[in-house]
């Protein structure tokens, strides 16, 4: 039984982070960024011109769980391809709901990479935030991309 809830849970994990979601959220785009239109996969995209790109997702809270469950499933869905987990930090919305922010780094074509992913559940949805980039372009970006967090409510 625990070995099925097991497979369950990294099941959705997988289709939470590979599927699309609609709207009900809304989030400031930082300056020096442009909004990707008709993104199959986002609520919302954005990038700039090095790359650095920040997106939202939202979708059901099923099978129900809570903000512990939901992070720790996407955390776990990372590390399994090949992401490090480098910090952790409580986060709100703007609306006040709590979330879970994991920063990690990963190497991909022989550039290191930052990723952030913000997870935040309610009773009926699960929204993540998913900011990355090149080291090189997103760590002058870290005050403005924060701020963009910061300003996500959801509805």
């Amino acid at each position: 039984m625990i070995r099925r809830l097991i497979v369950f849970a990294a099941f959705a994990a997988t289709a939470f982070i590979v599927t699309g979601c609609g709207a009900g959220f809304s989030i400031t785009t930082p300056a020096g960024f442009a909004e990707l239109d008709d993104q199959e996969h986002y609520g919302y995209r954005a990038t700039n011109p090095q790359g650095v790109v920040i997106a939202v997702r939202r979708e059901d809270n099923a099978p129900y769980g809570d903000l512990s469950f939901w992070s720790g499933a996407v955390d776990a869905h990372l590390r399994r391809n090949g992401y490090t987990a480098v910090k952790a930090i409580d986060v709100k919305t703007a609306d006040n709901i709590p979330g879970k922010q994991i920063r990690y780094r990963a190497t991909r074509s022989g550039r290191d990479h930052a990723f952030w992913v913000t997870v935040f559940v309610t009773e009926t949805v699960v929204v993540t935030v998913e900011v990355g980039g090149d080291v090189e372009f997103f760590e002058q970006l870290e005050k403005p991309l924060t701020k963009a967090l910061a300003s996500l409510t959801i509805s």
